[in-house]
């Protein structure tokens, strides 16, 4: 089974260019822990977390202002072929310790995989 055949949630992204401000406000907006940011062709290039934000910017008392999203996010991440098979995916995201990926096609982010996802599947079973 592939990568293609599960649903996969829609990404939250953002611009690697975009003022951390901006993203900031993204992440209030929508409730959400994680934003991966891309280039202007829609390629992953890195994920950024509240966490990294207090981390790398408020606890540092940096200004978010001066910022932008590739100047904080978290790289290089790991991505998904939406190609890739089932069990290999879940399997290595399981090594590794990951919960999410994203999920790539023609080099452009398509969508975000989970291991809950793989599991309903049938590749954790």
């Amino acid at each position: 089974m592939k990568i293609k055949e599960c649903i996969l949630i829609e990404p939250f992204i953002c611009k690697n260019d975009e003022s951390l401000v901006e993203v900031a406000k993204k992440l209030r907006e929508i409730n959400i822990r994680h934003i991966f940011v891309v280039n202007h062709d829609c390629y992953p290039l890195g994920i950024i977390s509240m966490t990294d934000m207090n981390n790398r910017v408020v606890a540092k008392g940096i200004d978010p202002k001066t910022l932008t999203a590739a100047d904080i996010m978290t790289k290089p991440i790991d991505l998904i072929n939406i190609e890739d098979d089932v069990m290999t995916t879940a399997k290595e995201m399981m090594n590794k310790g990951r919960v999410m990926n994203a999920v790539v096609q023609d080099d452009k982010m398509v969508g975000i995989i989970t291991i809950n996802q793989l599991m309903e599947k049938g590749a954790l079973k």
